[in-house]
């Protein structure tokens, strides 16, 4: 059955500005950074916003909550900002009930390049690895297990990944480590959950990779489920015990080819030995407050420390034997990114996005939290076609799509030949946000293209269809 409904209501909050008085909430937090081939630094932020929409008595008259974290793209050389990914909850304005949600819960990238990503993703109760390439690794999990063997292990949703440095490989945690190639155009296509719990039971394992050397390939670091770190130089295979003194959720590789860290709330451990067994050692922190810590390193120069207490920066040049105060920013510090081998320090507070010279401590701020008040827009400013999700999809996947202008709309969907085999859409409608649901299941498996026709512009997709 085709379904058909209008959300442009519910992702007003996720666009990049925002202001309405209902919000009640907003901050920046969860800073990542790279660089690229040409030495560009790349920014990456989540904006957090929350806000409350007073329905009309026509839609059921109570008041609706807004969530978003949406992901945002900063370009340092060309300044520029833009929504990397989606990530939001929304209530609808109907009797009952009814939401939309979709979220990023891991993304990393390939060859340093902001273009080419894989993320973890979720659109409702459906979860999957996508990528830039518009292909999915999907693990679909039972509704209902009846009856199981005691020695048969429960799999579930993917909750975390690790992409290889050299994107070679691909490491999924679903309750246990499964891996896969890196490669997305090689990833298996799952029948059922069956299909796939018979390929993870024959090369899944129960450590959680957290770190590969990216100059020695074969370096592998993994955690057991105590924390305790695991080393082997080949690969996954012949795993050691590292150390049993700390617990391990996090490893940051220097470029000097010896020195790991791994950080603390009180400090950090680290190792100068390629964290070999007996070389960790861990040192504190003289921190004053209770805040959350965020740490970076100059990958570069690998006894440069930065870590944030509140609203302080602390900086250690010897390795974080000793830590001194570099200076102190308005907010409280959400994030840190130190550009290797240069004097710029990236800091992200609740309400900036910050450029220190660590040197001259001169600040520049490149991003503000929007504080206008002004009224939202409630159309989108362009027509755009979105990925259908789930994909590959059975039977019933869900479309959205864009629109700008009030006008007639076409949504239809061909097979590999070009023949048209349903017409999803094919009315006058107000310029909106409109997702559609598409059953196939009256199709064969197979590869399909959908095709949207509005305000004088056409856009396609593919998708595919296993059964």
């Amino acid at each position: 059955m085709k379904k058909l409904f209008l959300i442009a209501s519910l992702f007003v909050l996720s666009l990049p500005s925002f202001g309405q008085d209902n919000v009640t909430e907003a901050y920046f937090h969860e800073l990542k950074g790279m660089e690229d081939s040409a030495g560009v630094t790349h920014l990456f932020y989540r904006q957090f916003v929350r806000s409350y929409f007073q329905c009309s008595e026509g839609n059921g008259g109570h008041k609706v909550e807004n969530r978003s974290n949406d992901i945002h793209h900063f370009n340092v050389q060309a300044q520029s900002d833009k929504m990397k990914f989606r990530d939001g909850f929304a209530e609808w304005c109907l009797d009952g009930y009814y939401y939309d949600s979709q979220g990023i819960h891991v993304y990393e990238f390939y060859d340093n390049d902001p273009e080419k990503w894989i993320a973890i993703g979720t659109y409702e109760y459906s979860f999957a690895i996508n990528d830039y390439q518009e292909n999915a690794l999907n693990i679909e999990t039972p509704i209902l297990i009846k009856q199981k063997s005691k020695n048969v292990f429960d799999y579930s949703q993917p909750n975390d990944f690790y992409l290889s440095p050299n994107g070679d490989s691909l490491y999924v945690e679903v309750g246990r480590t499964v891996p896969f190639t890196g490669r997305s155009n090689q990833w298996p296509d799952f029948e059922d959950y069956d299909d796939f719990v018979a390929y993870a039971d024959s090369l899944s394992f129960s450590k959680k990779i957290i770190g590969i050397h990216p100059f020695i390939d074969s370096l592998y670091f993994a955690t057991n489920s105590s924390g305790q770190l695991f080393r082997s130089e080949h690969y996954t295979g012949n795993f050691e015990l590292a150390d049993t003194n700390w617990y391990f959720n996090n490893l940051t590789f220097a470029d000097d080819t010896s020195h790991i860290y791994s950080f603390r709330k009180a400090g950090i451990i680290r190792s100068s030995k390629l964290g070999e067994p007996g070389s960790w050692q861990f040192r504190s922190i003289n921190f004053t407050t209770d805040a959350s810590r965020h740490y970076t390193i100059d990958r570069a120069s690998a006894n440069r420390i930065f870590v944030s207490d509140s609203t302080t920066i602390l900086h250690s040049t010897d390795y974080g034997d000793n830590f001194s105060p570099l200076t102190t920013i308005d907010h409280q510090i959400t994030g840190l990114y130190k550009k290797p081998d240069s004097d710029l320090l990236y800091v992200l507070t609740r309400e900036e996005l910050l450029e220190v010279n660590v040197e001259t401590k001169a600040t520049t701020s490149l991003k503000q939290i929007p504080v206008s008040r002004e009224r939202l827009p409630e159309v989108p400013t362009q027509v755009e076609l979105k990925q259908n999700y789930p994909n590959p999809f059975n039977p019933t996947t869900v479309i959205a799509y864009m629109t700008q202008n009030n006008g007639h709309v076409q949504l239809s969907v061909y097979d590999q030949l070009g023949r048209k085999v349903q017409t999803l859409v094919d009315e006058f409608q107000e310029a909106g946000i409109y997702a559609v649901t598409f059953d196939a299941k009256s199709l064969a498996s197979g590869i399909y293209y959908y095709r949207l026709e509005a305000d004088g512009k056409i856009a396609s997709k593919k998708m595919t269809l296993i059964k």
